[in-house]
């Protein structure tokens, strides 16, 4: 059927064209792209064909006109037209750099561009699922530079022809191909590729395909718009779109009549099953309650489990390096003997501080949802960083810059080990964002007019890509990939309960900051003062 509607649309092509009013003796001479199928190209007979030739041949038909057309590169004949060596161009992207030195005639067909991937390919559908990924794009396509600048985290590869790209595609060394829709479909299908598919909207600009002539020649301009208005009141240019790409210009479907049709049918059918549906809603009813409940107890089952194994990895990441210690002290008891009674009790000692560090640690990671210290006493901000950073591994390139002002007057009301956990929490979170080294920053200083004690925590790390301050205390949020999201929202609750506050103070690619504030404890001491009075 497509045969005999392509024959017939060329027949009345070539018809219009055989009984067009003969031209005068002066000929244009017009260019176009050689390699643009279905817009203009170079046939395997040598012959020039494509939409743009055979509407071009109609136009100097209409215009009685003679035309003189030649195919090149794009790059040549827009050299050729602004410096006056021809006439004008059949056909090419309506570009505002060019609107300058060229004018162009009524769009006679729109570009937009697509995105083509394999059949079984179920996970792309728009530019923003494809970074990460290489793509194809035929050389010199006038969307790359959109591509790059709106996306840049997608690999392009510039093919020399299309036909090069699907078969990139095919044999799976690229995940899509981008390319002008008409275009694609043209290679597709006279290739006769399978297994191929388009994707998603159009994406980045739709350009207008239009006629170009020289800035000054009015005159030529205005014929052609004529030419082309004729063109498409005598539906030549609908039967010539129809040739070449394959739209379908049937008369409009009749939708309000098979509407009533398919309405009259279903209100029969819906009368007839009335009766059923209201016997059999009950039970179906039931069913489906049932089975909803089935799911919601199934769904809370597996919750139960992703929390759990997400809390295991993070009981594992605090008890890491208590765990080391004791397993290094163990041994060198072992090796070592009761030769040195000194450094045997030393490490005796060693083992049952560890020990009750690891238990603590065990009842903070337990605080997110019992947050509030049985036993809460005025403690040292300086001591208990001091036993932080002694207590953890800094990594090799990384430097330590403490500043602590007047440490006399750095005191809080707390329990040692929660504020222990929080502080080694956002310590080691600043060192394991350094993996190249870097400075760690930690300044803790008393502000008087909140009477309270401030901990500012700093790194050269990368920062904190793709979590934005407002969720990077929720729950199993983290920028590590081993990462549980526990440390920060359980350091947070500590704070808090605390009468405290713990917040992100900015982030960039050069560096994170966090900022831990606590209530001063002489603040503690005047309340509880008031209380007893």
């Amino acid at each position: 059927m497509s045969s005999i509607k392509y024959v017939l649309t060329s027949a009345v092509i070539f018809v219009f064209l055989a009984f067009a009013a003969e031209a005068d003796d002066t000929v244009l001479s017009f260019a176009g792209d050689s390699d643009f199928p279905p817009y203009s190209f170079i046939d395997k007979d040598e012959t020039y064909s494509g939409f743009s030739v055979d509407l071009a041949r109609m136009i100097s038909a209409t215009m009685e006109q003679k035309m003189e057309i030649s195919l090149t590169s794009p790059k040549e004949y827009t050299r050729q037209l602004i410096n006056g060596e021809i006439d004008g161009i059949i056909g090419m992207p309506v570009l505002e750099e060019l609107k300058k030195h060229i004018s162009f005639s009524v769009p006679v067909k729109q570009l937009d561009c697509a995105i083509f991937v394999l059949h079984t390919n179920e996970y792309v559908r728009t530019l923003k699922s494809l970074e990460g990924a290489v793509v194809a794009m035929p050389l010199h396509s006038i969307y790359v530079d959109y591509v790059e600048q709106y996306h840049p985290k997608i690999r392009i590869l510039e093919t020399p022809e299309v036909t090069d790209a699907f078969k990139m595609l095919i044999d799976g060394e690229v995940t899509a191909v981008l390319c002008e829709k008409n275009l694609a479909l043209f290679h597709i299908h006279e290739n006769d590729l399978h297994g191929i598919k388009k994707v998603g909207p159009p994406i980045g600009p739709v350009y207008d395909f239009a006629i170009g002539v020289q800035k000054t020649n009015t005159k030529l301009l205005e014929d052609i718009n004529n030419a082309i208005n004729t063109l498409q009141e005598k539906e030549i240019m609908r039967q010539l779109k129809r040739k070449w790409f394959g739209v379908s210009l049937v008369p409009p479907f009749p939708w309000r009549r098979v509407a009533t049709i398919i309405g009259t049918i279903t209100g029969i059918m819906l009368f007839l099953m009335t009766g059923l549906w209201v016997v059999s809603l009950n039970a179906a009813v039931k069913i489906k309650t049932d089975h909803i409940r089935m799911l919601s107890l199934k769904m809370q089952e597996k919750d139960k489990l992703a929390v759990l194994g997400k809390l295991a990895g993070q009981i594992a990441h605090e008890l890491r390096t208590p765990l080391s210690i004791i397993s290094n002290s163990v041994f060198l008891m072992q090796r070592e003997g009761f030769e040195n009674p000194e450094t045997y009790e030393r490490r005796l000692k060693m083992l049952e501080n560890k020990v009750r560090l690891t238990s603590n640690i065990l009842e903070s990671i337990l605080s997110y949802s019992r947050v509030k210290a049985e036993v809460a006493t005025t403690i040292s901000v300086e001591k208990c960083l001091g036993e932080v950073l002694k207590d953890m591994e800094i990594p090799e390139g990384v430097s330590c810059d403490i500043s602590i002002d007047k440490p006399e007057h750095l005191h809080v009301f707390m329990d040692f080990h929660q504020l222990y956990s929080v502080l080694r929490n956002i310590l080691l979170n600043s060192l394991q964002a350094m993996t190249s080294g870097g400075t760690l920053s930690v300044h803790a200083f008393f502000v008087e007019e909140e009477n309270s004690i401030c901990v500012r925590v700093s790194d050269t790390g990368t920062g904190l890509s793709g979590i934005t301050p407002d969720n990077i205390f929720d729950l199993f949020t983290s920028t590590k990939i081993t990462g549980t999201g526990l440390g920060l929202p359980i350091s947070k609750s500590i704070v808090e309960t605390n009468g405290g506050s713990l917040y992100l103070e900015s982030s960039s690619a050069s560096g994170s900051v966090f900022v831990i504030k606590l209530p001063s404890s002489e603040k503690e001491k005047t309340s509880g003062g008031e209380k007893d009075s």
